[in-house]
């Protein structure tokens, strides 16, 4: 994060909320409160000029006429505080370029189909159907289509992923917004870079927008949120409410969140569909074993009832089955099986490649020239495995997400 541009933007939106303070206390006859909100306005465009090298003349003379006005008595006029004469702070923001730039940055390339997913095919079919009722032009007006859709369940149920591959399906642009970087790293400027970023999904639809951790800025309203803060979601509440109006292009909002509980009531409406991203079944952890081995070039050595290292009560019969029956056995996610799968393929790694750690040590020409050796995956590679990995998830957890499931999702 630029530390300097931080305390900008933090100066920036308190001399602005000042200066709405003062108009306030002015309307409401209150000139000792006015003359103070007016000082500490002051005081912070003061700074800014010191911190932009620049100087707001005309700005600073009517706040300094307001405010010795208010401290004697005198009436103002619409001149003391009205529009700027010089721009002033207001207008020394960001430029709408620098906005546009900053907003190109969330756009991913991806390359994530639907068949890179292991199971979750109902959610899978749901999204797609969603894809093409949101896309047909030509449709009675009783036929629901949304296009927003909150993603939630626990953390590593493959909701990045999902999105991943609904922009991948419709070689869409795919705006990737983590919310909680956004109003750390743009503090004062958060509203207008989701402007930005609306506007700019419009202009190079079709388009995904993934709002990753959208709890970050919309916490329940009943909590003590700042100024800021409300306008911030009050802005994407109209972002969001704004996205049907314009026929000629399509951009699908996809939300996501691991705390659905924390989410605003106005900004819950505002997604008609919310699915639950289960923890994996038997098939789709069958599905995400396969992709993380046999699929990328793995064997396995042994027989199927080795690998399975728990009385699951399943029948296996081949060691894909015997992983995955364990991984469900564990109550592991989609996350936790693939970190299974890494975790033995290593361990294959490490042990037909005793010397793998000093290769390093002869110069990186060594590095990119070494032949390395692939073994199958043997049960005790797979017995490490389990042993390093743990599930991420308690029993209390899923049932939360089910419950609110219950409460507010809408099924898939």
């Amino acid at each position: 994060m630029d530390l300097g541009q931080y305390k900008e933007d933090i100066l920036q939106e308190q001399y602005e909320e000042y200066l709405k303070k003062g108009k306030s206390h002015l309307d409401q006859e209150n000139h000792e409160k006015a003359a103070k909100a007016f000082s500490q306005s002051l005081d912070r465009l003061e700074e800014l000029e010191t911190i932009r090298e620049t100087t707001y003349p005309d700005r600073k003379e009517q706040l300094e006429s307001s405010i010795s006005k208010l401290k004697s008595g005198e009436a103002l006029s619409e001149e003391d505080i009205g529009e700027n004469r010089d721009g002033g702070a207001e207008d020394a923001e960001q430029p709408e370029s620098d906005f546009r730039e900053q907003v190109e940055s969330f756009i991913s390339q991806t390359e994530v189909t639907w068949d890179d997913i292991g199971g979750l095919d109902e959610v899978k079919g749901e999204l797609k159907r969603t894809i093409t009722l949101g896309g047909i032009d030509d449709k009675p007006d009783a036929v629901a289509a949304t296009d927003r859709v909150l993603l939630f369940g626990p953390p590593g149920t493959g909701k990045t992923l999902l999105a991943s591959a609904v922009a991948g399906s419709l070689d869409a642009t795919f705006f990737d917004v983590k919310l909680g970087g956004l109003l750390s790293k743009y503090f004062g400027e958060t509203s207008k870079q989701i402007t930005a970023l609306f506007d700019l999904a419009e202009e190079m639809s079709p388009s995904i927008v993934f709002l990753d951790e959208i709890d970050a800025l919309t916490q329940s309203r009943e909590s003590d949120l700042d100024e800021t803060s409300r306008r911030v979601l009050n802005t994407l509440l109209s972002e969001l409410d704004g996205i049907d109006k314009n026929d000629d292009s399509f951009v699908m909002v996809l939300g996501s969140t691991n705390t659905p509980w924390d989410l605003d009531q106005a900004i819950r409406r505002r997604f008609p569909r919310r699915v639950l991203i289960p923890l994996p079944d038997v098939g789709a952890a069958e599905e995400i074993v396969a992709i993380n081995t046999v699929e990328g070039g793995i064997t396995f050595e042994g027989s199927p009832s080795a690998f399975q290292l728990s009385d699951t009560g399943r029948r296996v019969d081949t060691p894909v089955e015997a992983i995955a029956s364990e991984c469900i056995h564990r109550d592991f996610t989609g996350s936790d099986v693939e970190a299974v799968c890494r975790t033995a393929v290593n361990a294959m790694i490490n042990r037909s490649n005793t010397g793998l750690a000093s290769v390093a040590d002869r110069g990186f020409d060594a590095v990119r020239e070494y032949d390395l050796s692939v073994d199958a995956v043997r049960p005790q590679d797979v017995q490490v495995a389990f042993e390093r990995t743990s599930a991420s998830l308690s029993e209390e957890s899923v049932r939360r997400f089910d419950e609110w499931d219950r409460e507010f999702g809408s099924g898939a």
